[in-house]
């Protein structure tokens, strides 16, 4: 997870808020109604924000998924955060799945929007535990298993993304010069808001005592 800023709310949200809500809340069984947050230009805006990623696992939006639009609070929690913007953020279809409708007082998922998410976090590898007595990182991580078997592909495609920035890593150790530029704004790409699971490569570089 990467520390995030809450974009400003999609204007046809702004407007439109309050009477979708009245009208989902009296129709709950129409689809159309209940599923109008799935506005085009506010499925936008919140993959803009994420960096067009996944904002537990950071997958990339579009690579397995297009993506599913979360509600922090649940709506089966409290239905009146249905259509509140900053209640709305973009998941990955497993991750979204996995969260369910979890939400209890005291012991929320992080939030990566009022949350400092990467200082609650540590990255061993392709696996993100819990910095300790961290009880709602902990509570995350569980939830969505990120740092279990049953999150194979999610495991095997940091593994892949590891063995790349390793890679990069020691040809930049070797370098001089203009090459030696170029592979370090490689390496900050890599480690950037957009790129996939760049909390775990920024880590590395950290570990490492990596500058530029």
């Amino acid at each position: 997870m990467r520390n995030l800023t809450k974009l400003g709310e999609p204007e046809v949200l702004a407007l439109n808020h309050e009477g979708w809500l009245t009208e989902y809340k009296a129709d709950k069984a129409n689809s159309t109604k209940k599923y109008r947050y799935r506005h085009s230009e506010i499925k936008e805006t919140l993959k803009a924000e994420t960096g067009y990623k996944c904002v537990y696992c950071e997958s990339k939006i579009g690579h397995n998924t297009p993506g599913d639009i979360e509600h922090k609070i649940p709506s089966s929690k409290d239905e009146e955060q249905h259509f509140i913007w900053l209640n709305l953020t973009i998941a990955c279809t497993e991750c979204n799945r996995r969260k369910n409708d979890y939400y209890e007082v005291g012991n929320e998922f992080l939030d990566p929007y009022s949350d400092d998410v990467e200082a609650s976090l540590e990255h061993h590898g392709p696996l993100v535990f819990w910095k300790s007595a961290n009880t709602r990182a902990e509570t995350t991580i569980r939830i969505l298993e990120l740092n279990g078997n049953n999150r194979q592909q999610l495991v095997e495609r940091k593994i892949n993304k590891l063995e790349e920035f390793s890679n990069l890593i020691e040809r930049f150790l070797v370098q001089t010069g203009a090459l030696k530029m170029l592979l370090w704004k490689q390496i900050q790409e890599m480690t950037g808001l957009g790129s996939e699971y760049s909390a775990m490569l920024d880590e590395v570089i950290q570990k490492k005592g990596i500058i530029g």
